[in-house]
C-alpha cells in the first residue's frame, strides 16, 4: 500500500471520527437527545442503579480516623 494512501486513510478516518464528535456536540446544545450529554458527573450506571433504603445505609460500619500522635504507645 503506497504511503499515500495510507495518510489519505487517516485523515479521512480522523474527519470523520471529528465530525461525528461535532455532529454530537451540536445536537446537545440545541437539546436533543445525544449520547454526548446523556451522562450525569457520577456516571450512567449510577442513575440506573436503585438507591439504598435508609436505615441500610445506618448499618455501614463507621470509619474512625485517629491523629499520628494515637498510633504510637503510651510509655
Amino acid at each position: 500500500m503506497s504511503i499515500w494512501i495510507q495518510h489519505i486513510l487517516v485523515l479521512s478516518l480522523v474527519v470523520a471520527c471529528f465530525a461525528f464528535v461535532l455532529r454530537q456536540a451540536i445536537g446537545t446544545l440545541r437539546g436533543a437527545k445525544s449520547r454526548l450529554g446523556s451522562c450525569c458527573a457520577k456516571g450512567c450506571a449510577s442513575a440506573a442503579t436503585p438507591q439504598p433504603h435508609p436505615k441500610a445505609a445506618a448499618l455501614k460500619p463507621t470509619v474512625y480516623f485517629l491523629p499520628v500522635e494515637r498510633l504510637y504507645r503510651r510509655r
